[in-house]
């Protein structure tokens, strides 16, 4: 039998603490996220605005095994992310809703 033998990289961690919840996700369609085929720990999934559901605990090579674990309630520091959690905005009457909004179960640290 054949077989490969890979190394764990270590990582960053973006919890704050041990106390989260996390739910497997499906990450095959959200290729657009990914830099050579990796999307981010710290990744918020689908997307940094109003259709945000968590954050990407570890990193996903999509080409090995799309799944991935996104936290959806728990602590999270805020300066390991790849990029800020996006604020609600106002434009001329006009509210957008971000995702810190959106992730009420997570506090960003």
């Amino acid at each position: 039998m054949k077989y490969t033998t890979k190394g764990a990289a270590g990582g960053v961690n973006i919890l704050a603490n041990d106390h989260y919840v996390a739910i497997p996700y499906d990450c095959s369609d959200l290729t657009s996220l990914a830099t050579e085929g990796v999307i981010k720990e710290g990744t918020i999934v689908p997307a940094n605005d109003k259709t945000a559901i968590g954050v990407l605990l570890s990193p996903v090579v999509l080409a090995e095994n799309p799944n991935g674990t996104v936290v959806i309630h728990g602590f999270i520091k805020t300066d390991k992310l790849p990029e800020e959690p996006s604020e609600d905005t106002t434009q001329e009457s006009t509210t957008t809703i971000g995702a810190k909004t959106v992730l009420k179960q997570i506090t960003f640290l």
